[in-house]
């Protein structure tokens, strides 16, 4: 098994049956560009995962999140994903978190992203990227999953996850 290039975190924070997001709109450079995708970010050296997440989601939303608990590990292997209209993506460990206590004032980090805060009955109808929608889903079940996905260009072909705590 190859070792990912990049780790990091993303966050969904949840609060009166909402969900926030990123909407980007930072121009074609930007992979993301016209996506929703849950904040987080990359580990600094020697960083353990919760002191990753809760620096990483303060620093993009302005919101110091409390007692975020991880609930997937997530390997992404890009070999040959299309992202952004960018072929062979790094692969990414990525420690997935929920939290549902926040405090302080919503204040994105860059020009071109809005924070919003979207009904979890409408994530669905989101431009959403496929398998952050079935990581999203995988939060309505109990413990914590191991998550494997791999990409055929821009075609998910393997969301495989399994319970392991």
């Amino acid at each position: 098994m190859e070792w990912p290039t990049e780790i990091g975190t993303m966050c969904f924070l949840r609060y009166n049956e909402k969900t926030l997001f990123f909407y980007r709109e930072r121009g074609a450079e930007d992979i993301h560009n016209g996506w929703y995708v849950p904040p987080g970010g990359h580990f600094d050296r020697g960083e353990r995962g919760i002191d990753c997440v809760i620096r990483e989601f303060g620093e993009e939303t302005g919101l110091r999140i409390n007692n975020p608990k991880l609930r997937q590990i997530v390997m992404f292997f890009n070999k040959d994903r299309i992202l952004g209209g960018k072929k062979d993506r790094p692969d990414w460990y990525v420690e997935v978190y929920e939290a549902n206590q926040f405090e302080g004032v919503l204040k994105p980090e860059r020009k071109g992203e809005k924070l919003i805060w979207v009904e979890d009955k409408n994530v669905g109808s989101l431009k959403i990227y496929e398998c952050d929608r079935k990581i999203f889903d995988l939060l309505s079940s109990e413990g914590v999953y191991e998550v494997v996905v791999k990409y055929d260009g821009e075609k998910l072909e393997k969301f495989d996850s399994r319970r392991v705590a």
